[in-house]
């Protein structure tokens, strides 16, 4: 009798979640946001904290983070964000969970991961709706899946492992996945020296690097100017949805970045093939000019035979 009275109180003091009623969720990014929302469907009620084109790292905290924590079930975070254990410490809300998505989340396969962990952490939430959120995360998957094999596919023939590049650390996981031999990774500006950067272009120039990528969110002025020193083409990923219009999703952010290597690759081989072209007019004209002047050479042999027979003939 007394088992029986402890399980129903251990069971009351459980969160439960009506049909009707949606789980809180705070994200830090708007990443783990669309995770969220794409796992959790019309389960959850998710909002971000971080702007997309800002580095969690540098956020500056306001108070109403602290009513948003409150508010919650869950909160979503990398692991970059050195102000929200004091938000969380700090708030009332102490049966919150954290869920903790450390490393990046970029390629197809490594979103993935991603879901599978948000899928585990609202089922312990909300175990009634365990098939509801495995369906949404199979599907999202499918989605990934089939995104990947359509990029490395165009990355394939494309060319993109004859290319070498310097990238901007939080993007060395995507431009090796999608084929670029990357010589560099390199940490966020404000912490380089200025020999590191010099060291930097050294490299590049060195092994005839193509391209230098950056992270929008980490600042892009050191990678157009290495660019530039090193003779490359400066290029530039995402790595927040929302950051620029038409990347609302994790799908559409990773076919952004794919699309301005693309583009870019396309570019390098278009002024190779100009350039070819230019040179072999430039060999063609040589020719005909080796051509004319043999042939000038030639008939000025013949005009001066010609006037010794005359002058021969005329004595």
């Amino acid at each position: 009798m007394i088992s029986v009275f402890i399980l129903a109180l251990v069971l009351s003091s459980m969160p439960t979640f009506s049909s009707a009623e949606q789980i809180k969720v705070i994200c830090t990014t708007t990443t783990m946001k669309y995770f969220v929302e794409e796992v959790g469907g019309n389960k959850v009620d998710a909002i971000s904290l971080v702007q997309p084109g800002i580095c969690p790292d540098h956020f500056d905290v306001r108070p109403s983070i602290l009513s948003e924590i409150n508010n919650s079930s869950l909160v979503v975070y990398h692991g970059i964000e050195p102000w929200l254990d004091g938000m969380i410490n700090a708030s009332e809300n102490k049966d919150v969970k954290k869920l903790l998505l450390q490393g990046p989340w970029g390629t197809p396969p490594l979103a993935k991961a991603k879901i599978n962990s948000i899928k585990d952490a609202l089922i312990e939430i909300d175990p009634n709706n365990k098939s509801y959120y495995e369906k949404n995360a199979a599907e999202i998957s499918k989605e990934l899946d089939e995104l990947n094999e359509k990029i490395l596919a165009e990355a394939k023939e494309i060319g993109t492992t004859e290319y070498k590049a310097i990238v901007m650390a939080w993007q060395k996981p995507f431009s090796e996945w999608i084929g670029l031999q990357v010589v560099e990774a390199y940490q966020p500006p404000e912490t380089l020296s200025v020999q590191t950067v010099q060291n930097l272009v050294m490299k590049g120039k060195e092994e005839n690097v193509a391209f230098v990528i950056d992270n929008l969110q980490s600042g892009t002025t050191l990678g157009a100017q290495m660019a530039e020193e090193i003779g490359g083409r400066h290029v530039v990923f995402s790595n927040y949805p929302e950051a620029i219009p038409g990347t609302d999703t994790i799908a559409e952010m990773i076919q952004y970045n794919a699309d301005q290597i693309f583009d870019s690759i396309q570019k390098v081989q278009s002024e190779s093939k100009e350039m070819t072209e230019l040179k072999s007019e430039i060999s063609s004209i040589s020719n005909q000019l080796v051509i004319f002047q043999g042939l000038s050479v030639v008939l000025l042999i013949i005009t001066i035979s010609l006037g010794a027979m005359l002058y021969k003939r005329k004595n």
